[in-house]
């Protein structure tokens, strides 16, 4: 004992050493690594700063000098060499400078005349650049045909009176230039740290290894991950390592005015060498500060534990006679102890012996409990330890294997190699302590092949956080998954409803032009499935004999009423009689934009109420077939009447409702609902309503129509009702109005999404405050390409045509395709016309790059673009106004010789994009 207490003080120093050096280590390595990466950092910073400064100077050197070319406007070669040679203090700044004219020709030289008409650089790309953007910049870094030096140039325009490039100024900067780059080589990080420099796309700028340079940075080794990151676009410091596989610090920053990445490379053991030597000594400290403490704790412990000796000897005294003696009598030798520290340490371990039996027995209540709770529990429960043993089952799991012993076996022993195959791959994800929910078949060697289970697997997690093993929960979800495919299946079924339905829908615009037809309406107007509704009117699909009745109800419709009314035609060689709805489609203002109309055929239900008097069954059988539910309600309001519908609607036998009170049959809140309905009716009105109907957890829309039996006498007897179930023609009409609004070809909003948004459009703008344009394109010789290359090209270059422009503005901008190649955009919130000319520039560039390529072809395709511009004050143009005056614009612009935009001027003319002076607004 006394060497197992000096060990562990020896043990305890040592860990506290080592903890408390652990921490004060980490910190010390933390604040260093975060300092010299800081560092690390602010000289890459400090480069990068240092290399913009000098080419933007250059840059505004060799801008100032192009301007005094330009004014000096030199008309010979000779006189422009002269003038060159005269500055002669540019070479202070740049090794050579030299013009170019138009072709890449050297034209004049700093560096001499002999090199004039021999060198021609229009192959480079800073030179095309330069004459495509007419502004100047820094190239990436080439080498000298002459000389083989690696350079990089700075370029600038000289432009002629006529705006047009005459000239190219390249001022050449080699990279070993001492006022450039060559201060980089005397900067070291440590002994073996380096900076070194590239440009984005990868190829060295500047190396300590010269042999890199003007080479891509992947070759050779050189594209660490770091290095590849900073590629991307990272900019800071980070940790890794080299080419070699050394730790390292890296450290990036750009210089923005030639896009290049200046990184610098730091070695790891050179830059915490302090910190590793102050570690290595804290711990050979540590360990003889333990070992001192050992010896010293084992001297002091062998004097002052003896007394220690004779309370072990009492300790199992004490064990043995409470094995062996009775409770009571150990509870009387406890009388006899010294009252001194070690007769207190004696009670106090009987005491604790006796807490300790009273925690089993508590232990072991609390595991009972447990037990009956899990066993309770409608699902399988059980665990296991990280090696997959069984320590707990509850009795549904020992049911399920026949009672027979589990605890303690492995698992893959007692499911079986199959069944536990199956399940093996997410217990090991529990194990890694990832909550596990699945969905499995039962095993059929149990006799539950048939069962679906959704098992539960929990991580056990003990005190510091480790698992230890897996609870699982499994639950019985036969009945579950039953459900859910009884749903999938009636989710499939209401697919069709739309086509299925026993009635004609059609949606029609204002100028009745027929926009959607179901089945039973396009079998009306003679059209097939695949034939197209265009140039179908509402007469053309009715008839003549039809659109006679129903066009005195259409100015009522348009007032934006709903109508329903009766029409008769006919109908397999007699009479027929149709139930015609019309409902009017209105946009946000209220305005009727369209109308849906749908018929239903209810001359059954006509005939019936003409025969009347025919007998009981033969009423039956008709309404028992109908789709309706269909009742007789008499004066006292009782039903005395009911077709076999209420068996599915109400869940009641028709026998079942007879003689008894419409509110007993529907329920009081129902009744209170429909009573006035009912007064109406027995007054000798009808009464048609729409009526929602909650059976069973469902809700079914109807069509309830109360028609009163007026007799010869002239008084009502009664009231036929009949109920009709219109909730698919709900989801349908929905539907229908979603459809109405979408162009199919492109997915953009069509013309009549368009008309309801313009005007909203134009009144937020008045409400805000804020400008907004409308712009109307249309794609040049679109009719060429249809009829060249085929309508598929042509509908393949409009879907193309739409997503492009999609690309080109915000996502609260409006795109609409109108009708065939016409496209308009809607810009909200703008500040000033130039904002419409920079959507308008990007469009018309987009379009025609790259070129559109379809099925293998290419198709040049271009755009020309109207636009008006709408302030939000001191205007009062309407939408139809707007519209009108970007159309203008559009009709110049391609006068103007098309691929281009117009905005619309006030005086009625437009203005083009490709003037040559600046557009006033």
């Amino acid at each position: 004992m006394h060497t197992r207490l000096s060990l562990g003080v020896a043990a305890v120093v040592l860990l506290a050493t080592f903890a408390i050096a652990t921490v004060a280590l980490h910190l010390v390595k933390s604040n260093m690594r975060a300092s010299v990466a800081a560092e690390e950092l602010a000289r890459v910073s400090a480069i990068a700063d240092a290399i913009d400064q000098k080419f933007d100077s250059r840059r505004i050197l060799l801008r100032t000098f192009g301007g005094s070319v330009q004014a000096q406007d030199f008309q010979a070669d000779a006189a422009l060499q002269a003038f060159l040679e005269k500055h002669v203090s540019l070479r202070q700044a740049f090794d050579n400078v030299a013009f170019l004219d138009m072709e890449g020709n050297l034209v004049a030289n700093l560096n001499g005349a002999q090199a004039i008409g021999k060198v021609n650089v229009k192959d480079r790309p800073y030179f095309q650049q330069t004459v495509a953007s007419r502004a100047g910049l820094v190239s990436e870094p080439y080498r000298n045909r002459l000389n083989g030096l690696a350079q990089v140039a700075i370029t600038e325009p000289v432009l002629d009176q006529a705006g047009q490039v005459r000239f190219v100024i390249s001022g050449a900067i080699n990279l070993k230039d001492r006022n450039v780059l060559g201060t980089l080589t005397d900067i070291k990080l440590g002994k073996t740290g380096y900076l070194f420099v590239t440009t984005t796309d990868g190829v060295v700028v500047d190396h300590p290894r010269t042999s890199r340079i003007l080479n891509q940075i992947q070759a050779d080794g050189g594209g660490t991950p770091q290095i590849l990151r900073a590629l991307a676009g990272f900019q800071g410091s980070s940790e890794g390592v080299d080419e070699a596989g050394v730790p390292a610090l890296y450290a990036f920053d750009r210089a923005e005015s030639a896009n290049w990445i200046v990184g610098a490379l730091y070695p790891s053991r050179e830059a915490f060498a302090t910190v590793n030597a102050i570690e290595r000594g804290a711990w050979v400290g540590a360990l003889a500060l333990a070992l001192s403490a050992g010896a010293l704790a084992l001297a002091v412990a062998r004097r002052q534990l003896r007394p220690l000796a004779d309370l072990h000897r009492h300790m199992r005294f004490t064990q043995e006679a409470s094995k062996a003696a009775p409770h009571d009598e150990v509870e009387m030798a406890q009388r006899s102890y010294a009252r001194d520290e070690i007769g207190d340490l004696a009670r106090t371990f009987d005491e604790l012996m006796e807490q300790r039996r009273a925690v089993e027995r508590s232990l072991a209540h609390s595991e009972a409990q447990v037990r009956v709770i899990a066993d309770s529990i409608p699902a399988m429960v059980s665990h296991v330890d990280a090696s997959l043993r069984y320590t707990f089952v509850n009795a549904h799991v020992r049911a399920l294997h026949n009672n027979a012993p589990l605890v303690g076996r492995l698992m893959p022993d007692v499911r079986g190699p199959a069944d536990f195959a199956v399940v093996e791959p997410h217990f090991m994800r529990a194990l890694a302590g990832e909550q596990v929910i699945i969905e499995k078949s039962g095993d059929p060697e149990l006799g539950i092949g048939d069962r679906t289970f959704k098992a539960h697997y929990i991580p056990d997690l003990d005190a510091d956080g480790k698992v230890c093993g897996v609870f699982s929960m499994t639950f019985d979800i036969t009945e579950e998954v039953k459900i859910r495919r009884a749903l999938s299946e009636q989710e499939t079924r209401l697919r069709d409803v739309t086509d299925s339905i026993p009635a004609l829908v059609g949606y029609f615009d204002r100028q009745q032009n027929c926009l959607f037809a179901n089945i039973r309406a396009r079998q009306m107007a003679g059209l097939g499935e695949g034939v197209p509704l265009q140039g179908t009117t509402l007469r053309s699909a009715l008839g003549r004999t039809i659109y006679s009745q129903l066009k005195p109800y259409l100015p009522v419709m348009f007032s934006g009423k709903k109508v329903r009314f009766p029409v008769r035609a006919p109908l397999h060689g007699r009479q027929g009689y149709f139930q015609v709805n019309l409902i009017p489609d209105k946009n946000l203002r209220g305005e009727v934009v369209g109308f849906y109309l749908m018929s239903f055929n209810i001359t059954a239900l006509k005939e019936a109420e003409l025969r009347q008097a025919e007998s009981e069954l033969r009423l039956r059988a008709i309404t028992d077939n109908m789709p309706a539910l269909i009742t007789y309600i008499d004066r006292d309001e009782k039903i005395t009447f009911a077709n076999a519908t209420s068996r599915e609607w109400l869940g009641l036998d028709p026998t079942q409702v007879l003689g008894r009170h419409v509110q007993e049959v529907s329920g009081r809140e129902v009744y209170v609902s429909r009573q006035p309905m009912l007064a109406r009716a027995l007054a000798g009105e009808r009464v048609e309503f729409e009526a929602r109907m909650q059976r069973g957890g469902s809700e079914r829309v109807t069509q309830v129509i109360y028609v009163p039996d007026v007799r010869t006498d002239g008084v009502t007897h009664g009231i036929f009702s009949l109920a009709l179930d219109i909730t698919a023609l709900k989801v349908v009409e929905h539907k229908l109005i979603e459809l109405a609004r979408l162009d199919t070809l492109t997915g953009l909003p069509n013309r009549l999404a368009f008309n309801e948004y313009l005007p909203a459009a134009v009144l937020r703008s008045q409400l805000t405050g804020h400008a907004m344009a409308l712009m109307f394109l249309d794609i040049d010789h679109f009719k060429a390409i249809n009829d060249t290359m085929g309508h598929a090209v042509g509908d393949a270059v409009l879907t193309e045509y739409a997503r492009r422009l999609q690309g080109c503005v915000r996502g609260t901008d409006m795109v609409a395709r109108l009708a065939g190649d016409e496209f308009v955009l809607v810009l909200e919130g703008l500040s000033a016309p130039e904002a419409a000319a920079v959507v308008a520039e990007k469009v018309v560039d987009r379009v025609h790059t790259p070129p559109f390529v379809v099925d293998g072809q290419r198709v040049d395709v271009t755009t020309s673009i109207g636009i008006a511009f709408h302030r939000a004050t001191g205007s009062s143009a309407t939408a139809e106004e707007l519209l009108a005056r970007a159309d203008v614009a559009l009709y110049n612009a391609k006068a103007a010789g098309r691929d281009r935009f117009a905005f619309f001027m006030q005086s009625g003319g437009s203005h083009s994009s490709d003037s040559p002076t600046r557009l006033e607004y």
